[in-house]
């Protein structure tokens, strides 16, 4: 979750820099253990700091 937080990196360079080949199954795993997508959990880390 920290790597998500960091407003420089993009969604697929934390998907790759945790292991996952495609965004898409980031995104996937992601939503389906947290409840929301990356993107949205992303924008909120944004707009809570």
């Amino acid at each position: 979750l920290l790597l998500i937080k960091d407003p420089y990196l993009k969604i697929y360079e934390v998907a790759d820099m945790v292991g996952y080949s495609t965004q898409h199954y980031f995104c996937s795993a992601f939503k389906k253990v947290i409840g929301i997508s990356p993107m949205v959990y992303k924008s909120g880390v944004k707009s809570n700091d």
